[in-house]
């Protein structure tokens, strides 16, 4: 197989691509329902890990879906002065890994977005939202359309230092 072929798409992908392609014939996006509640007795790892599942309706598809969940470095969160890493989450695969970066947004929402390289610098940063089933497929299908980027992208502290993409 040539390089430049995409492989084959797996479960969750394919999951992905038909929620993706059915919000954009119908128009109406699936229902998810509000985020799982973090309980005290909660670790924040796990709960993140649960939002992941429960935004991208994991749940739902005939397989189980193992998703590992550590602290990022690289990416930290500010909060009342007091700084937190971010979460990396990975879903695992037999040929490739889908990785996200959990953070919180403006509003102090938490937000997913995909982790991919740099078109500038090849550094793997934040780069296209990820907030529901059919998000992660229209990123799959790169339909530009519906694709809005990451705000995080140009703040990302892992681009290369010179990197254009990178703000100031």
């Amino acid at each position: 197989m040539p390089s430049t072929m995409r492989k084959p798409f797996n479960y969750v992908e394919t999951a992905a691509v038909q929620a993706a392609m059915k919000r954009a014939r119908t128009g109406q996006a699936g229902q998810v329902g509000p985020d799982p509640a973090l309980h005290s007795e909660d670790a924040e790892l796990r709960w993140v890990e649960a939002v992941l599942r429960h935004r991208l309706s994991l749940h739902s598809l005939d397989r189980p879906v193992g998703i590992r969940a550590q602290n990022d470095d690289t990416h930290p969160l500010v909060a009342n002065g007091r700084h937190f890493p971010a979460v990396a989450l990975t879903i695992p695969f037999a040929d490739r890994t889908l990785d996200f970066l959990a953070t919180y947004n403006d509003r102090g929402r938490l937000t997913f977005d995909v982790i991919a390289p740099c078109a500038q610098c090849g550094k793997p940063v934040p780069t296209e939202e990820i907030n529901s089933l059919e998000d992660l497929g229209d990123y799959l299908l790169q339909a530009r359309d519906t694709l809005g980027g990451s705000p995080r992208l140009r703040t990302s502290p892992a681009h290369a230092t010179d990197c254009l993409a990178r703000g100031n």
